[in-house]
């Protein structure tokens, strides 16, 4: 692996954790509890944390952006991703359940034009009973901001207290489910390829990672 992927690489890990498994239950079933952990032991995972992703928009004055709002707990975050190093101003520990706080990738925050302290609106697709999604509003406070060099964070993500995503869009269409750090993560591709769909994940859950080619040191 060159300097320059290794580089990359690193910096999409900040916040990404080198896997996931993704609940297979529908919307409607999420809650704090499926979030424990995986039912057997995974080889080489040093870290687990809950998370819950949601597509979504964020308005401010007249402007509006696609964002992925994603909920973490800040407790157990640090187990598998470094935020910290990476915030411009702000604490991952202002992401209190209850609080409505959101931490912004920097370029989303400035293309927004919104700072500490502001007021932004959150709009989210909820499933219903019949077949189209309605959308759901509600309001967030920035609590800090970060930025990691890589566009598809800097410019679309904002992260929030697990609860408070749970507790604003529970029926909402999205991914939840455990994000894994491993000890060793040029092996993380072939451990999800040993393990696959496994039946015995609640929920259908599954085990994958996004970032393969990023870990492997020849392309795919």
């Amino acid at each position: 692996m060159n300097g320059l992927k290794g580089e990359l690489r690193e910096r999409l890990l900040a916040l990404s954790a080198h896997a996931r498994i993704v609940d297979g239950a529908p919307g409607g079933e999420r809650g704090p509890g499926r979030a424990g952990g995986p039912s057997a032991p995974l080889p080489g995972v040093i870290g687990v944390a809950p998370y819950m992703d949601l597509q979504g928009l964020a308005m401010h004055g007249s402007d509006m952006l696609p964002v992925t709002l994603r909920g973490i707990d800040p407790r157990r975050e640090p187990e598998v991703t470094q935020l910290a190093p990476l915030l411009v101003n702000g604490s991952i520990t202002a992401l209190a359940p209850g609080s409505n706080r959101l931490i912004l990738g920097e370029a989303l925050a400035e293309q927004l034009g919104v700072t500490v302290g502001d007021a932004i609106s959150l709009l989210v697709p909820i499933a219903s009973e019949t077949a189209a999604p309605e959308p759901k509003l509600r309001v967030f406070v920035v609590a800090g901001m970060f930025a990691a060099g890589i566009q598809d964070h800097d410019a679309t993500l904002a992260l929030a207290a697990l609860a408070d995503v749970q507790a604003f869009a529970p029926r909402a269409v999205g991914a939840s489910g455990l994000r894994l750090r491993f000890a060793d993560a040029l092996a993380v591709p072939n451990t999800c390829l040993r393990c696959g769909p496994r039946a015995d994940r609640p929920g259908g859950a599954r085990l994958d990672s996004g970032q393969r080619q990023l870990f492997s040191s020849h392309p795919h």
